[in-house]
C-alpha cells in the first residue's frame, strides 16, 4: 500500500502545485504549469488506478489462499485422526499377536 500513497501523494502535489499556480494569478505561469501539472496528474491518476487493480488482484490472491490454507489444515486433522486410528488398531493387532505367541 505504500506504494499507493507515494502516488496519492505525489497528485496531492500536482494539485496543491496547480491551486498555488491558480491562486497566484499570475496567467503566463499559469499557462505555462497547467498543461504539464495536468498531464503529471494524469499519470499519477493512472498509476494510482494501475495500484488499485494490484490490490485488489493482492486481495483476492489473499482470499485465495486462506481458503487453500483452510482445506490443508482441514485435511491435515482428518489425516492425523486417520493415522491415530490406524495406530491405535496396529497396537491391538501387535498386542493379540503377542498374546498368540506368549510373547
Amino acid at each position: 500500500m505504500s506504494e499507493l500513497k507515494k502516488a496519492s501523494d505525489r497528485l496531492e502535489q500536482a494539485v496543491a502545485r496547480l491551486d498555488q499556480a491558480l491562486a497566484n494569478g499570475d496567467l503566463a505561469t499559469q499557462s505555462a504549469q497547467a498543461p504539464a501539472l495536468m498531464i503529471e496528474m494524469a499519470a499519477v491518476e493512472r498509476e494510482r488506478d494501475s495500484l488499485r487493480v494490484d490490490l485488489e488482484s493482492v486481495r483476492v490472491e489473499r482470499a485465495r489462499l486462506t481458503r487453500a490454507l483452510t482445506e490443508a489444515t482441514e485435511r491435515q486433522a482428518a489425516t492425523r485422526q486417520t493415522n491415530e486410528a490406524v495406530a491405535e488398531r496396529l497396537d491391538d493387532a501387535i498386542g493379540s499377536l503377542r498374546g498368540i505367541l506368549g510373547v
